[in-house]
C-alpha cells in the first residue's frame, strides 16, 4: 500500500527532481561545445564550462544527496525523490555525459589537427621536442614534484579537491610477477601552466600537457631509492570534495567571521563524493584506491579518458590564439553620455541598464562620482561577489577617505567567494568603512546600493536596484538587469532595508518594492490569484517570467493552478527547472525554453498582464525555496512605461529565439526550436535592439 501511495503522490503532480533537471542544463552547455555553428575557440570553452560546472555539482548538489542517503525517511521528504534513486540517476547521466563529452574532446582534437595543432602525448614526441620537454621538467617542474609513496599498511593521505593528481606504477625490469609499487603525484597546475607549446618547426603548432610533462620526467623523480625502478605507467585521477559549509550558530562567543574561516577550514578535509579515473587504469590499482579511499554505494566512481579536471580548456584559445564568439563592444546609454551629471541624469528619469549589453562602467562612474561629490551624505550598499580586482570596492574605499559615511552589507556565505569576501572584509574594515553581515540565518543575496546626497538642504535618495552582482568581471560575461532611479517609491523602501540590515527589529511593512523572505511569496501569488481572476472572467490572462531556476513546489503548484483555469503562461529558465511543461490536467497552458549562448542569461524578470496594465518586475530572486524564504532578495517594480516595453519585448525575442533556445519537455530532450520565420538569434539580435532604443556603442 505504501508503494502504491507513493505512486499516486507523484501521479498529481507532475515534478522534477531538480539535480536532474540541473544535469540537463549542464547537457545543453556540452551540446555548445558539439554546436558547429560556434568558432571552434568557443567550443572549447564549452568543454571547459562544462567541465567546471559539473565539479561544482558534486561538491555542492551531489554532496548534499549523499547526505540525505543518510538521514532515511527525512532525507526522503527533504529531497521530494528517494535519495538512493536519485544518486543512481545522477551516476548514469554523469556516465552518460561523460561519453558524450569525451567523444566531444576527441572530434575537436580531430579538428584542430586539420587546422595544423596537434595535443601531443609524451610517447609521441620527436627526438627535439623530448628533449625540450625534459629540460622543461628539470628547469620549472621536477623542484615542485614530491611523490607519496603508497602502502598497503598505511592510510592514504587526503587528496585535495581542486587538484589533479597521477597515481604511477613501478616496476624493475626482468621482476615482472613482483607486486609493482604505487605512488601519487600532484600535479602542480596551481603554479604552471596547464598547456605549454612545443617549438614550432614548420607550420604545425603542437601543444603538449603538463600531465604529459611529467610523465615523461618520472624516470628522474624515483632516483636515489633502494630499489632501482625502470618502467613507469602513470594515470590521472580526480576527486572532488564535499564542499558544503556548515556554520555553528550555537556558539555565540565566536565571531561570525571566524566561524566562516572555521568552516572553510573543515571544507578542505570534506568527504569526497566523485572519483574521476583514467579507464586504462589497471583493476588492481583502481581497486587499492577506491578501497583506501572508503568510497561506498553513494559515492560517484567515473571512469575517464587520459586527462581529467579539463575546466583548464578555458585557457587553450587564448594559448592558441583560436577564434572564439565575438563580443559586442558595450553601449554607452543615451541618459549618460559622457560628461553628463549622472545625478541629474537619475533624478530625471529611471533608466535600466542591461549588461553586458550596456557598458557596467556607468555604474563605476556613479560610485567615482559619489566617492568625490561634495553634497553626497553617504553611501550604503550590498556585496555578494566581486571581481578579484575590484573598482566598486576602491570606490567605496575613496568614498570613505573623503569623508562620506559608508556601509557594506557584505555576505561571507557567497559559495565559493568565502575568502574572497574576508579578504574584501578586512580591508573596508581597515579603511574605516562600516562592514555589516546582514541578518542572522538569512543570506543577503540582494543587489542594491543608495546614494544619500543634499539637495537644497533636504536628502535625495538615489538607488540602484539589480538583478546580479556588482562584479565588472561577470558583467561581460552575464545578462543582468540595473535599474538606477531616484523615484521615492523605490529609493524610500531601499533606505528602510538598509535601516533593517543595521538593526534587524526595524521590520518595515512595503508597498513597491518586494522582500524575500518576508512578503515573495504572498506578493507571487496574489499576482498569479490576479491572472486567475481576470482568465475566469474570460480576458486575457498571462504570465511572462524569465528566471534562473524554478523549483519551489509552492510556486509551481501556483502555475499550474493557473494553467488549468486558462492563463497562459511562457517561461524561459536556464538551469533547474523542475516544473514539468505541457502535462495534461496540469499545465497544458504552459510552455518553456532555455537559452544556452555566448553570454550566461542571468536576468530575472516578470511580466504579469493584469488587465493590459503589464506589472513588471526585475528580481535577484529566483523561485527556488531558499530564494524565497532563506535569503534576504529584492524585487523590484518598474513604474516607467518606456521600460516595461523594453523588457517585454526583450522576452519576446527571447521567445523566437530559434538558433539557441531549446525546448524544456518531461523527457529532457533538449531538442532546439524551430525556426518559424528566418533564423534569430537573439543576444545579437537583443543587441541591435537596444542601441536603436537606449544608445551607442562605446567610442563610436
Amino acid at each position: 500500500m505504501a508503494g502504491k501511495k507513493k505512486k499516486e503522490i507523484k501521479r498529481e503532480f507532475p515534478f522534477l527532481n531538480k539535480e536532474i533537471s540541473w544535469l540537463s542544463f549542464n547537457d545543453r552547455v556540452l551540446q555548445e561545445a558539439d554546436d558547429l555553428r560556434n568558432p571552434i575557440g568557443e567550443r572549447i570553452k564549452f568543454l571547459g564550462i562544462y567541465s567546471s560546472n559539473l565539479d561544482e555539482f558534486f561538491r555542492v548538489r551531489v554532496a548534499m544527496v549523499r547526505r540525505f542517503c543518510q538521514m532515511g525517511k527525512l532525507g526522503e521528504e527533504l529531497l521530494r525523490d528517494s535519495p538512493p534513486s536519485a544518486m543512481k540517476k545522477i551516476q548514469t547521466l554523469v556516465n552518460e555525459q561523460r561519453e558524450k563529452f569525451n567523444g566531444i574532446f576527441k572530434t575537436i582534437l580531430g579538428e584542430l589537427r586539420d587546422m595544423g595543432i596537434s595535443l601531443v602525448p609524451n610517447d609521441m614526441l620527436s627526438d627535439d621536442e623530448r628533449t625540450f620537454v625534459r629540460v622543461y621538467f628539470n628547469k620549472e617542474v621536477r623542484n615542485k614534484i614530491f611523490p607519496i609513496m603508497l602502502n598497503a599498511r598505511y592510510k592514504l593521505p587526503d587528496l585535495k579537491d581542486k587538484s589533479l593528481y597521477l597515481t604511477v606504477e613501478l616496476r624493475q625490469s626482468g621482476r615482472e610477477k613482483q607486486r609493482p609499487q604505487y605512488s601519487i603525484i600532484e600535479i602542480p597546475t596551481k603554479i604552471l601552466p596547464r598547456f605549454i607549446l612545443l617549438p614550432q618547426k614548420g607550420e604545425e603548432r603542437r601543444v603538449i600537457m603538463i600531465d604529459d610533462i611529467v610523465r615523461e620526467g618520472l624516470p628522474f623523480i624515483f632516483t636515489n631509492l633502494d630499489k632501482k625502478y625502470d618502467s613507469f605507467q602513470a594515470w590521472n585521477i580526480k576527486v572532488v570534495q564535499d564542499s558544503e559549509l556548515s556554520i555553528d550558530d550555537t556558539d555565540l562567543a565566536t565571531s561570525y567571521m571566524n566561524k566562516v574561516n572555521e568552516s572553510l577550514q573543515k571544507r578542505k578535509e570534506g568527504a569526497p563524493v566523485w572519483f574521476l579515473y583514467d579507464r586504462q587504469m589497471p583493476d588492481e590499482l583502481l581497486t587499492f584506491l577506491t578501497r583506501k579511499m572508503h568510497l561506498g554505494k553513494y559515492d560517484t566512481i567515473t571512469s575517464g579518458g587520459r586527462y581529467h579536471y579539463l575546466r583548464d580548456m578555458i585557457r587553450l584559445p587564448g594559448l592558441l590564439g583560436l577564434p572564439c564568439a565575438e563580443k559586442h563592444i558595450p553601449i554607452v546609454h543615451r541618459n549618460f553620455p559622457v560628461g553628463k551629471n549622472l545625478f541629474s541624469a537619475i533624478k530625471a528619469r529611471d533608466s535600466l541598464l542591461y549588461f553586458p549589453y550596456h557598458s557596467f562602467s556607468t555604474i563605476i562612474d556613479l560610485l567615482r562620482a559619489a566617492s568625490m561629490d561634495p553634497h553626497v551624505e553617504s553611501i550604503r550598499i550590498t556585496i555578494y561577489r566581486v571581481a578579484d580586482f575590484s573598482s566598486v570596492i576602491n570606490a567605496l574605499i575613496n568614498a570613505r577617505k573623503n569623508r562620506k559615511e559608508v556601509m557594506v552589507v557584505l555576505e561571507l556565505q557567497a559559495r565559493f567567494d568565502e575568502e574572497n569576501n574576508l579578504t574584501w572584509a578586512n580591508l573596508l574594515r581597515e579603511n574605516g568603512v562600516k562592514v555589516i553581515f546582514g541578518v542572522e540565518g538569512l543570506k543577503v543575496h540582494s543587489k542594491t546600493f543608495v546614494i544619500e546626497r543634499m539637495e537644497r538642504g533636504k536628502p535625495v535618495r538615489y538607488c540602484g536596484v539589480g538583478t546580479g552582482n556588482l562584479n565588472e568581471v561577470t558583467a561581460a560575461l552575464y545578462t543582468d538587469c540595473f535599474l538606477l532611479t531616484a523615484d521615492p517609491r523605490i529609493s524610500d523602501e531601499i533606505t528602510a532595508l538598509f535601516d533593517f540590515f543595521e538593526n534587524n527589529y526595524r521590520h518595515c511593512n512595503n508597498q513597491h518594492i518586494v522582500v524575500s523572505p518576508y512578503n515573495f511569496r504572498q506578493r507571487m501569488c496574489d499576482l498569479i490569484d490576479d491572472e486567475i481572476a481576470f482568465a475566469r472572467e474570460g480576458k486575457k490572462a498571462s504570465i511572462k517570467l524569465k528566471v534562473n531556476n524554478i523549483s519551489d513546489e509552492g510556486m509551481i503548484r501556483k502555475l499550474y493552478e493557473a494553467s488549468n483555469e486558462g492563463v497562459r503562461i511562457r517561461i524561459i529558465g536556464r538551469g533547474r527547472f523542475s516544473l514539468i511543461p505541457g502535462q495534461k490536467g496540469w499545465s497544458e497552458n504552459i510552455k518553456a525554453i532555455s537559452i544556452v549562448d555566448k553570454y550566461l542569461e542571468h536576468a530575472r524578470f516578470f511580466i504579469f498582464h493584469h488587465g493590459g496594465q503589464d506589472i513588471t518586475f526585475i528580481t535577484s530572486a529566483d523561485w527556488l525555496g531558499r530564494n524565497i524564504d532563506r535569503r534576504v532578495e529584492v524585487t523590484c517594480p518598474i513604474y516607467q512605461e518606456d521600460i516595461k516595453r523594453i523588457l517585454k519585448d526583450i522576452f519576446s525575442i527571447q521567445w523566437r529565439d530559434n538558433q539557441k533556445a531549446r525546448i524544456l519537455d518531461s523527457e529532457l530532450r533538449n531538442t532546439y526550436q524551430s525556426a518559424e520565420e528566418g533564423p534569430l538569434r537573439s543576444q545579437n539580435y537583443i543587441y541591435e535592439y537596444l542601441i536603436s532604443e537606449t544608445g551607442i556603442p562605446e567610442g563610436v
